[in-house]
């Protein structure tokens, strides 16, 4: 890490390096000097924590190593120093995500861009946090979520209802396009994963609001979730499926978390 920090530090007045030695590796030393003198079978039962501390030095270097090739690709009469309540908190995040290279990705662009003179007023703090509340589908996911800001994605609830009446119950939520599930590891987290994003304001989940163009909706009407959501619900007389068309769209804070962290203009890819 000492390495590429040093390469990096050239290009940035050595804040990163700074962040490093005072927030990380101060942060990380204790616990190892504390291992190294505890007899072997009770480092046996802290042994993750040892493993803690390779893994984040680990995810650092290679997250120094993406950040470079990122510093390097921008003009070097655009370069600046990151504002440390940016980098500070960004770098000491980046030890936790030693199996995730979707997230260290984000970390790094959002360094990067609060590098760039015409990026960096844009880097709001709230970024680093927002990364530590994703999951690695989740970034996955704002990499191909629709980026115009007039754009509207379909979303559907499965809801079974009584003829005549009014009410029902809802037995899947935020069935989408099947294209979306097929990015993610764990896809039939697909729900809380639009529900979590919808919570920390990067797209919103509208009720009131679908598609005009019913044919949008048709591949989810008819695709095996739904089937399968259907299969495993007995009606009963009188009661009927019934799909209840939404959409989601991306939000002003959400485009510029991915102007910022994900590079949808080119300029942090």
């Amino acid at each position: 890490m000492g390495e590429i920090l040093s390469e990096i530090a050239k290009e940035s007045s050595g804040v990163l390096t700074e962040v490093y030695k005072d927030g990380i590796s101060q942060s990380i030393k204790p616990i190892g000097t504390m291992l190294s003198y505890l007899p072997r079978t009770v480092r046996l039962g802290l042994s993750k924590w040892e493993k803690w501390i390779i893994n984040g030095e680990e995810s650092l270097r290679l997250t120094g190593e993406a950040l470079k090739d990122k510093v390097d690709k921008i003009p070097e009469e655009k370069l600046c120093e990151p504002e440390p309540y940016v980098a500070v908190p960004a770098i000491q995040q980046i030890s936790y995500c030693n199996d995730s290279k979707e997230l260290r990705d984000l970390y790094a662009n959002l360094l990067a861009s609060s590098m760039n003179i015409d990026k960096r007023w844009s880097v709001h703090p709230s970024f680093v946090d927002l990364i530590k509340q994703l999951s690695p589908d989740e970034a996955k996911l704002l990499k191909i979520f629709p980026t115009d800001i007039s754009a509207l994605a379909p979303l559907v609830d499965c809801r079974v209802v009584i003829d005549g009446l009014g009410g029902g119950i809802t037995v899947a939520r935020n069935i989408t396009a099947e294209f979306l599930y097929s990015v993610c590891d764990n896809p039939e987290n697909m729900s809380f994963y639009l529900e979590n994003l919808n919570r920390l304001k990067v797209i919103e989940i509208s009720t009131r609001t679908h598609i005009k163009d019913d044919f949008v909706y048709k591949d989810i009407e008819n695709s095996t979730r739904i089937n399968e959501c259907k299969k495993r619900v007995t009606l009963t007389d009188g009661q009927k499926f019934s799909i209840e068309k939404k959409c989601f769209y991306m939000t002003e804070f959400g485009l510029q978390f991915i102007k910022c962290c994900i590079g949808i203009d080119g300029n942090n890819s």
